[in-house]
């Protein structure tokens, strides 16, 4: 038997190769086919006319980059998609780069409502999954890109040729984030100087404390002392946006346009004067604009050309995220996206907004307030109610049962930055906490951590250690968490994973009858951190209200059939993300 086995092997090995390679070329025809619709055969664009009678200003929004699907550091296409889609809905117009300058020199109106759309660091992926949303939407857009990029090896960067064809389909346009992404004066979390490194050329980034990018500061030894004079200082940072222009005019015959620093918010506010001087003067020698804040998404009509802002779109945010993003900003009317109306309909949005997709319920709260549903339909004296939270653990996810709308009187069930607490508000009194668990701890990685890492600091601060709390969650760190929940007329049972289960007394002075959910934003102070936010999120997933029979009252869980079918598509979609990152 042994001996028939050994026979046998390699004739399995071979089936299995065989397989393993007709997959893989399967998978990258598929992904060739893709790649060359969406890069290689665009459609011209064609010019709208549109009214012009906006004399009051746009909005900018910044994509990093765009990924095939969910990625914590690029927007999927999908939300891409939704969220353009969304704007292009409402009557939004991308303008272009001259269009800005036409509404600031020649006071020349815009369209009502403008939005200038833009894709930073030159990647290869956003061209690609962005390229079919914009031909649908017939918008434009401006790649930014770093001049050195442009004769590297590195196909994740557009290269000359690419943007020279994107550019001719009408629907990009050519923009700069300067020579390199390289960074200066790099501390690691042991308070030891790394000097200055390439962005390729980091080993990990998790150690990386403290950090500043190449034009932002006077390169510094050890102690935080500068090691150039004013003039090296000088001479290195024009020689940069020299360099950066040699390559724009050879391999275009002329610099971009508009600019974008790296990194935003530094010059005109704490940059060295110094070095905001040789900075300043380049730049408005170099380009006609410049996209340097993003504080906001709004540019009003008495905005700087060479101060504007731009909103750069975190990975994690909800489409309706960004649209209350930009209400914010521009106190524009906003529409928000309420996905499937059947099971809107039976929800009514007290504040915030709600979207109803499939199996999950996107909840978004208005800027520094809860966002909060309420389900129609009045509850039984008893009943259960099954569902997951999937939102950021640093937030506050609520689930409110006994609510009455007249007296605004309610329990409430809140996951509080990774705590279970439970607080009820009587008729005509303020809320109160009545108890709080500790939730079980959740392993995650420094990787998940996104330091406001480019800023001002000194040598004392970097001689402090990791800015990392171990007791501290990283804001943009997710965690589902299974609640099941029975309530009865005088006390609720909360399971929570099945691990923590408490009961908790119902108060005799609350009557109301109905259910609904609530989301609001951390008030911790993670102002060191790059995603801090006064606007939250939060899924709730697979919702099942039933009643003491078993009879359910509501539901948004897939049946079986939906169930497969979302499996088999999951499955499919990793697996070519894996060859997309293997390949």
């Amino acid at each position: 038997m042994k001996e028939k086995n050994v026979i046998l092997q390699p004739a399995k090995k071979n089936r299995r190769k065989i397989i393993r390679s007709i997959i893989q070329l399967v998978v990258v025809i598929f992904l060739a086919v893709v790649l060359i619709k969406a890069v290689f055969l665009t459609d011209k664009r064609f010019a709208e006319a549109v009214p012009l009678n906006n004399k009051d200003g746009f909005i900018a929004l910044s994509y990093f980059g765009v990924s095939r699907n969910d990625s914590s550091k690029y927007v999927s296409k999908k939300n891409l998609e939704e969220q353009l889609t969304l704007l292009e809905k409402q009557g939004y117009q991308t303008i272009t780069q001259k269009d800005i300058l036409d509404f600031y020199q020649k006071n020349k109106p815009l369209p009502e409502k403008a939005l200038f759309l833009s894709f930073e660091d030159g990647r290869t992926d956003s061209s690609i999954f962005a390229q079919n949303v914009m031909e649908k939407l017939n918008y434009k857009a401006t790649m930014f890109t770093y001049a050195n990029k442009m004769d590297t090896r590195d196909h994740k960067f557009l290269k000359p040729k690419d943007l020279k064809l994107m550019e001719k389909s009408g629907y990009w346009e050519l923009g700069s984030n300067g020579y390199r992404l390289t960074y200066i004066n790099i501390f690691n979390d042991k308070g030891q100087s790394l000097g200055m490194i390439d962005e390729n050329n980091i080993p990990n980034k998790t150690t990386i404390e403290y950090y500043n990018h190449y034009l932002m500061d006077f390169i510094r030894n050890q102690y935080m002392i500068p090691s150039e004079t004013r003039q090296e200082m000088e001479a290195r940072i024009k020689k940069d946006y020299k360099l950066m222009q040699e390559i724009y005019q050879q391999e275009f015959g002329e610099v971009p346009k508009a600019y974008a620093i790296m990194h935003a918010n530094s010059l005109y506010n704490n940059m060295d004067p110094l070095v905001q001087s040789v900075n300043d003067k380049e730049i408005k020698d170099k380009f006609r604009m410049h996209f340097n804040l993003e504080l906001s998404a709004y540019n009003d009509k008495d905005s700087d050309l060479y101060n504007l802002n731009r909103l750069q779109v975190s990975p994690y945010w909800s489409t309706n995220h960004v649209m209350m993003k930009i209400k914010q900003a521009s106190n524009q009317n906003i529409e928000f996206k309420i996905g499937d109306p059947q099971l809107a309909q039976k929800w009514q949005t007290i504040n915030g907004a709600a979207e109803f997709d499939n199996n999950e319920v996107t909840l978004t709260s208005a800027p520094s307030s809860e966002g909060r549903i309420l389900l129609k339909e009045m509850m039984p004296q008893q009943y259960n109610v099954n569902f997951t939270f999937k939102g950021n653990v640093v937030g506050e996810q609520a689930l409110y049962v006994n609510y009455d709308e007249k007296t605004n009187s309610y329990l409430r069930i809140a996951l509080v930055d990774n705590e279970l607490v439970v607080s009820e508000k009587l008729p005509a009194s303020d809320i109160v906490e009545k108890a709080r668990f500790p939730l079980n701890e959740i392993k995650w990685n420094e990787e998940e951590y996104a330091f406001n890492k480019a800023t001002v600091y000194t040598y004392q601060d970097t001689q402090k250690g990791s800015r990392i709390v171990e007791e501290e969650y990283p804001r943009n760190l997710t965690k589902n968490r299974v609640f099941n929940i029975t309530v009865n007329k005088d006390k609720i049972k909360v399971d929570v994973d099945h691990v923590l289960s408490e009961t908790i007394q119902i108060n005799p002075g609350l009557h109301g009858s109905q259910i609904g959910f609530g989301a609001l934003f951390s008030h911790k102070d993670t102002s060191h951190e790059q995603y801090a936010d006064d606007i939250y999120d939060t899924i709730i997933e697979d919702i099942l209200i039933t009643d003491r029979k078993d009879q359910t009252i509501f539901t948004n869980q897939y049946t079986n059939f939906e169930k497969v079918k979302h499996k088999s598509t999951t499955l499919f979609n990793h697996v070519v993300d894996f060859f997309i990152e293997t390949f």
